[in-house]
């Protein structure tokens, strides 16, 4: 794993960005209302931004990237929304503190069908200490959850099946591109197997039509063919290959029937201030990325 100095070279910004985002700054408010100066937040999301930093040296925790909504700025998610009204239930995996299933309610959703998941259960009391809702949020946390474990979706699991939608919100790029269509098919069994059910999320793109790799300096080492560790690899995908891996990864499904979209937008450069990190991806012409497979 990278050391911290130099994660915290390449992926650190100081200040929480409060005028680039006011949508998270507001959705702290209405839970916070004892918040309502700014100037008295900071403080507050400095502390936990950092306890949560000592836990995993991760760019998006470092650069504040966890203030920014991926889901609603999708064109889907007035349906999400009415879905959830309708009684149906939304897994979000790979949650962090759970600031987007905060927003869902906030929006409209009742907190009863909101899951949130996440290998690093570590994050969870941090959320709490930050939206002071413990007795109101009546969804669910589920921490400790390894998608590479099929216990967690396979036959006997509380899981399995469970969910009419699943988002996975710069989630995919965490994974060595190798595996990436294994775990999509594994995240697909989670979903229901009902026309209409539903995955999406988004993750930093790229603008090249084939993709971009570099090495993931923020992952473990992996062994290769020939028994030498070495950094894996990472994935920027377009529009054209985060569809291919969506369709690779049920292939073999039997229920084949999938729509599937992708578009790109503007990559948000507000929280990725350092000279280092643009350095560091020049190369990869990042872009936003956001995807939805649905069962026809």
């Amino acid at each position: 794993m990278i050391d911290e100095a130099t994660a915290k070279a390449r992926y650190w910004a100081e200040e929480p960005p409060i005028h680039a985002h006011p949508d998270a700054i507001s959705l702290i408010q209405h839970y916070r209302p004892d918040l309502q100066d700014t100037e008295a937040m900071i403080p507050i999301l400095k502390d936990i931004r950092l306890k949560a930093w000592k836990i995993k040296y991760y760019p998006c925790v470092g650069l504040w990237q966890f203030f920014k909504f991926g889901m609603t700025e999708m064109s889907i998610y007035p349906e999400i929304i009415e879905r959830l009204k309708q009684g149906q239930r939304i897994l979000d995996m790979g949650c962090f503190m759970g600031f987007d299933g905060r927003k869902l309610i906030v929006d409209g959703a009742p907190s009863e069908g909101i899951t949130n998941m996440d290998l690093e259960d570590r994050w969870f009391p941090l959320s709490y200490d930050l939206f002071k809702d413990e007795d109101q949020f009546k969804g669910e946390f589920f921490g400790g959850c390894d998608i590479n474990d099929e216990g967690l979706f396979g036959e006997g699991s509380i899981h399995r099946h469970r969910y009419d939608m699943i988002y996975i919100g710069y989630f995919i790029h965490l994974f060595p591109p190798h595996k990436q269509a294994h775990i999509i098919n594994s995240l697909i069994q989670m979903l229901k197997p009902d026309s209409g059910s539903m995955m999406f999320g988004n993750t930093a793109g790229t603008a090249k039509e084939n993709g971009y790799r570099m090495k993931a300096d923020f992952a473990p080492p992996v062994r290769n063919e020939k028994g030498e560790m070495e950094r894996p690899d990472f994935v920027f995908h377009s529009t054209k290959t985060i569809v291919d891996l969506l369709s690779e990864a049920v292939k073999e499904e039997k229920d084949k029937e999938w729509e599937y979209t992708a578009n790109k937008a503007v990559f948000d450069t507000d929280t990725s201030p350092t000279k280092t990190f643009a350095l560091h991806f020049k190369d990869a012409e990042i872009v936003e990325l956001n995807f939805c497979m649905k069962r026809k």
